[in-house]
């Protein structure tokens, strides 16, 4: 296949709404694995330096392991081999910065592939009534939450939330909390406006936000507002006045 007929955004491994530092990001981690490929393949097609290499991380694996039967640490040892097998305790990437950056670029991208716009990876402008009636998904509850903050972990600058008018929630997950609170009086709410908090573990995320309101029978979507975050605290924060009084109210997400 020549490079004119191979799509540029799966090369990368990038979405087609990928910002500049993104795309940089992944450019970065594709040559770094080119040159560690390059690097092990010299050793491991050399039968002798192979053989040197195995030796190596064995005695560094034997070392670690009587350090830690020295200081008493055997259930650090046993969690060692339950999360890791073989393969990745002799691998020299585990300390490696650059391998480090390509591994949290990659584990973005796993879970972008897992969870899909409807899961709230990047933007969602699709059908969003209920899905008894059609939709591509309902509201979001606590484990679609939590994947989209571990997604923000990895640094992801997009996503989309979506959530019932009168409910409220507040999820933590991978340093990052999401909080929303309903504008629906019958549930604490004010009666004038929808709250959503974003903060993560360095204090703040700035963020601006496309909101809808969506009526969970037919689809139809009122109430289009382009929202800006405003520092409240430690925390992200947007207001989000109600209108229609929709069944669902949706959040398209940037951050800055």
């Amino acid at each position: 296949m020549s490079d004119s007929t191979k799509c540029f955004y799966e090369i990368l491994g990038v979405s087609r709404e990928a910002e500049e530092d993104e795309i940089q990001a992944a450019f970065e981690a594709s040559k770094q694995v080119f040159e560690a490929s390059k690097a092990a393949f010299e050793v491991l097609n050399d039968p002798k330096k192979r053989a040197a290499y195995d030796r190596q991380k064995e005695n560094e694996k034997i070392d670690i392991l009587e350090k830690l039967e020295e200081n008493n640490l055997l259930h650090i040892r046993d969690q060692i081999f339950g999360a890791l097998d073989d393969r990745d305790i002799n691998n020299c990437s585990q300390v490696s910065k650059s391998w480090q950056i390509f591994m949290k670029f990659m584990r973005k991208k796993k879970l972008r592939m897992e969870m899909g716009e409807i899961g709230g990876a990047g933007h969602f402008w699709g059908n969003d009534k209920r899905a008894y009636y059609g939709g591509e998904r309902d509201l979001m509850g606590e484990e679609e939450l939590k994947k989209v903050l571990r997604l923000l972990a990895a640094g992801e600058k997009k996503i989309n939330l979506k959530f019932w008018f009168c409910q409220n929630w507040e999820v933590a997950e991978a340093g990052w909390t999401i909080k929303f609170k309903t504008a629906y009086e019958g549930n604490g709410g004010d009666g004038k406006y929808f709250y959503l908090w974003i903060s993560n573990k360095e204090g703040g995320a700035k963020f601006k936000a496309t909101a809808q309101e969506i009526n969970g029978g037919n689809g139809d979507e009122k109430n289009r507002r382009e929202l800006q975050s405003k520092k409240d605290g430690t925390r992200q924060r947007i207001e989000y006045e109600i209108v229609a009084a929709y069944e669902f109210v949706r959040f398209n997400i940037t951050f800055l």
